[in-house]
């Protein structure tokens, strides 16, 4: 299991922008779970590259764009690395050690250009996640296999739409937004005891979480809070 120091920055872009195996992406996922800042800042990172996509705006792409751009990644990708000189090998190998989680070589050009074609993809894929449009709840409720179940207060008012998806995601969607100043702050309760699962400053909230985990959302201060410091808006298995 990787510790909060092994959450690198550059760990986090990387599977933020896929380069990762599905192995270790599995393995950083894992890691955010028990670490609320990395998913932050994970989240920060994406909250930026949708903001790209939004800044582009409506340009249409040049005939032939894809196929240069994933040409062009490709043969990075082929390209050898740069190797050190080393003594001739012994006469007998030693056993191969296992290999750990390594972030792959970093390429400054290569950033911005898969930030633009990563922000794009985001823009399908997670921008319903990260912007509070009317259109959030209705595109999860479309997936196959979704259930949808509303989150009632005592007095029969709705404070949240929860849609759960059949690949283990759940999905929010907060009734109302919160005052200036203030963010949502998610929260799972194990052991009969709050685990942050990080901000969300909109109104939608949407990460793995196995079925039948009691998920509670308060409003805390916008730089969040090490335990919650109000009253739950509501506190239910989902």
């Amino acid at each position: 299991m990787l510790d909060r120091h092994q959450l690198t920055s550059d760990l986090l872009a990387d599977y933020a922008l896929g380069f990762l195996s599905p192995e270790e992406a599995a393995e950083v996922e894992a890691a955010l779970d028990l670490h609320p800042q990395a998913r932050e800042e994970l989240n920060a990172y994406l909250n930026g590259l949708t903001d790209l996509v939004m800044d582009l705006g409506p340009s249409p792409v040049p005939d032939g764009a894809e196929d240069r751009l994933m040409a062009r990644l490709n043969a990075d990708l082929a390209a050898p690395t740069h190797t050190r000189a080393t003594a001739a090998p012994a006469p007998q190998a030693a056993a191969p050690a296992p290999t750990p989680l390594q972030v792959p070589a970093r390429r400054p050009w290569l950033y911005p250009v898969l930030a633009v074609a990563a922000a794009a993809a985001l823009a399908v894929v997670l921008l319903p996640t990260l912007r509070g449009t009317p259109h959030d709840l209705a595109y999860y409720q479309r997936q196959p296999g979704s259930v949808t179940t509303p989150i009632r207060t005592p007095a029969g008012q709705t404070v949240a739409q929860v849609v759960r998806l059949t690949d283990g995601h759940a999905y929010v969607r907060m009734q109302a937004s919160v005052p200036s100043g203030r963010a949502y702050q998610a929260w799972k309760i194990e052991n009969g005891k709050p685990v942050s699962l990080g901000l969300f400053k909109g109104q939608n909230y949407v990460a793995a979480l196995p079925a039948g985990t009691v998920f509670a959302v308060t409003v805390e201060p916008e730089t969040g809070s090490d335990q919650p410091t109000t009253t739950p808006l509501f506190a239910n298995a989902i």
